[in-house]
């Protein structure tokens, strides 16, 4: 509606774009400034110290947010604590997993050598059978 701006101390209107993360960001640093947020952004914008605006409802605002940012510490700390769990026990399962694999490569090398063996038995028996046709055929 045009003429409702020409009275006004401010007129102009002023707008950008944020991210999810930086509209939280934000909405953190104006709930715990305690300032309108038309007042937040101009201080933020024009450089100007922001001071935390005391009182019951600025102590409030802030108690709040403290309280807020101390269950997302908490449930971090839960979750963290979780996935340590979690890789504790996942490490505790592949060393098992890796200890066997070890053993059954041990068990392979093993049958590999006794392979080798049998094969040169069958080698060497192959070489006596030949000789002994030899032997044979010059005694008839």
């Amino acid at each position: 509606m045009p003429g409702l701006k020409k009275n006004r101390k401010r007129p102009n209107t002023i707008a950008f774009h944020v991210s999810d993360e930086e509209k939280i960001a934000i909405e953190t640093r104006i709930n715990v400034a305690g300032l309108p947020k038309s007042e937040f952004y101009i201080a933020s914008c024009l450089e100007k110290k922001l001071d935390v605006i005391g009182g019951k409802f600025g102590s409030d605002r802030l108690s709040v947010q403290i309280e807020n940012m101390n269950v997302f510490l908490r449930n971090a700390e839960n979750i963290y604590n979780k996935n340590q769990k979690i890789i504790e026990d996942y490490t505790e399962e592949i060393g098992a997993i890796t200890k066997r694999l070890n053993e059954l490569n041990e068990a392979v090398i093993e049958i590999q050598k006794e392979n080798l063996e049998l094969q040169k038995v069958i080698l060497e028996s192959r070489y006596f059978n030949e000789e002994l046709l030899q032997l044979m055929k010059e005694k008839k």
